[in-house]
């Protein structure tokens, strides 16, 4: 693993920059807050730096928001609904993993190939300069990834569901 660093002030100056893309983008964007499509149906990658950090903000949540969450861990499945969602919103937002922080933008990553959020096939974010050719638009010139991203700093990347699972079952 790579130096250590202060996540929480690696991931404010992570959220500047992607601040700063969300707004050039912006008439490329329809994420708003209660949209959660994203959120119901994915693996959800993170690193152990991140899942540690998610847990940090597991744990400041208010009691009966906590015990929903242990309820959805429960009823968890791969590929399903993210079980910090609560009422179609994020209950550890400001924890989030950067998977969660990037989506909605579109970007260049491995072998130049762009990267699309998964709302661009239901006609929201970047449906406009997307069509059955594929996308006919500008990505952002970065890989926003989060091996990317971390860029060494962190041990493992798995999928949410697995990291909770292998978890519960070594308990």
């Amino acid at each position: 693993m790579g130096a250590k660093i202060d996540y929480a002030v690696f991931i404010e100056e992570l959220d500047k920059k992607l601040q700063g893309y969300f707004e050039s983008f912006g008439d490329n964007i329809c994420c708003k807050r209660g949209c959660s499509e994203c959120c119901e149906c994915g693996d959800y990658p993170l690193s152990d730096l991140e899942l540690e950090y998610l847990m940090k903000g597991f744990i400041a949540l208010e009691s009966s928001v906590k015990l929903q969450v242990q309820n959805n861990i429960k009823n968890m499945v791969k590929g399903g609904v993210c079980p910090f969602l609560v009422n179609k919103e994020c209950s550890v937002y400001k924890y989030r993993p950067i998977i969660c922080r990037v989506h909605g933008l579109a970007y260049i990553y491995k072998d130049e190939e762009v990267k699309l959020p998964y709302c661009v096939e239901h006609n929201k974010n970047f449906a406009k300069i997307y069509d059955e050719s594929g996308f006919v638009g500008q990505p952002i010139l970065a890989n926003l990834d989060t091996s990317h991203i971390l860029d060494g700093l962190y041990k493992e990347i798995r999928n949410m569901y697995d990291w909770i699972k292998t978890n519960e079952s070594s308990k």
